[in-house]
């Protein structure tokens, strides 16, 4: 009986797929970043914004009347010089506008972060899923030994009753029956704190169990990675493919073209403000009229510093992503090396399990007819335990390996 086929727990189960679909609706992680997209959007509305216009306003009353403005009131026209002037700053070198591209620069980055944040989460959910599976096969396969186990428990007490074996080799049966016992308690806990960490990956708080037909990349697929259709199954092809559509490739792209609109900003930001507009001041009940006009001088601050700062940052953003780009490349070699290692080794295990389950038939058949002892059949079921073990473990690996090819090669995002 295939150890994959046994009856699941009563739990709800998931895909990895499923699985994925939840790191995305529920993580808060992803909810708390996204919040930085909303945040950059705010800065671009402010960054679109014109300056307001500035009013003032001067009130002179004359205290003392001067010859011939006696008669009249503190508060009159001719004891009076009233004072309006309204400016506004005039953005003659797209200051504005600067401002604005850098703005879009910084949401667009904060997108890209968004999804970086979503890879990495998804592979960790990946992962945690990857194990609670595994943690799953354990249990169940030890089960599935201890079962056999008990069976042969019951069948040496009455060979016993019958006087054909002594009482050491039911008690030394007996013993391997406790000692799963013991291995399947272990494993139970394992596999619920599995799951508990997967949960806690999934941002639910709800029961869950994984699907154990859930192939991921069951062996018996030919095309691993089918799911790709327009990528040749090749190195090259996934490296060209991690180097144009992984997310942190995008976030250092993004990285320096805001770096580079910082620069320009900067720049712009250095040239002197101009502020013009007019005056309405009538004196002593004789109207006056005229310009305002204001020209800052950059004598000491030419915004130096600043642009200084920007410059540094983008030699530190461009290094940083020729270091991106240096490292898909290690990656991708090593991600595709150990996953077509590893499918190899699957399909030498074939030939291995099928091999012990034979062994394990006849070395039990001859023990029932009472043609070998129990130190062979023991035997035979410890090395048919130690291939099953190994087989899930290759497996496992294995499919450890596919997430990560999927990791590396920026496809986890759309898996």
């Amino acid at each position: 009986m295939s150890l994959l086929s046994l009856t699941a727990s009563a739990q709800p189960t998931i895909t990895l797929r499923q699985a994925l679909q939840q790191v995305r609706t529920n993580s808060p992680v992803l909810r708390i970043e996204r919040l930085n997209v909303n945040a950059a959007q705010a800065d671009q509305v402010t960054a679109n914004l014109r300056p307001n216009p500035s009013l003032n306003n001067q009130t002179l009353i004359q205290l003392t009347p001067t010859p011939g403005a006696e008669a009249v009131g503190p508060f009159s026209r001719q004891r009076r010089q009233f004072w309006i002037q309204a400016t506004k700053e005039f953005d003659i070198h797209n200051k504005r506008q600067y401002r604005n591209q850098f703005a879009e620069a910084n949401t667009n980055l904060a997108v890209q972060n968004v999804a970086e944040t979503e890879r990495n989460l998804l592979f960790d959910a990946a992962n945690r899923y990857l194990d609670a599976w595994y943690a799953r096969v354990q249990l169940n396969l030890l089960q599935r030994a201890k079962a056999n186990v008990d069976t042969l428990v019951k069948l040496n007490q009455v060979r016993l009753k019958n006087l054909v074996i002594s009482t050491t080799d039911l008690t030394r049966t007996q013993l391997i029956s406790d000692q799963y016992d013991i291995q399947t308690r272990t494993a139970r806990q394992d596999l619920a704190n599995r799951l508990n960490e997967l949960r806690l990956a999934l941002g639910t708080t709800d029961s869950i169990n994984v699907a154990m037909n859930d192939s991921v990349v069951s062996p018996s697929v030919v095309n691993p990675l089918g799911h790709l259709p327009n990528v040749t199954v090749s190195e090259d092809s996934l490296l060209q493919l991690a180097a144009t559509s992984r997310t942190d490739v995008k976030v250092a792209a993004a990285s320096l073209e805001a770096a580079r609109r910082n620069v320009d900003l900067q720049q712009v930001l250095a040239k002197p403000r101009n502020e013009a507009g007019f005056i309405w001041n009538p004196q002593n009940a004789i109207p006056y009229a005229g310009i305002f006009l204001t020209i800052e001088l950059p004598v000491y601050s030419r915004n130096q510093g600043e642009i200084q700062k920007s410059r540094v940052l983008q030699e530190q953003t461009g290094q940083a992503a020729a270091l991106v780009q240096a490292r898909i490349r290690s990656e991708v070699e090593t991600a595709y090396q150990s996953f077509i290692t590893s499918r190899r080794n699957i399909d030498r295990y074939s030939g291995i399990r099928r091999d012990a389950d034979q062994v394990l038939a006849s070395v039990r058949y001859a023990y029932l007819r009472g043609a070998t002892t129990l130190i062979d059949l023991l035997q035979a079921e410890s090395s048919w335990f130690d291939t099953q073990t190994a087989y899930y473990q290759t497996l496992y690996t294995y499919r450890q390996n596919y997430v990560r090819l999927l990791y590396v090669t920026g496809e986890i995002n759309s898996y």
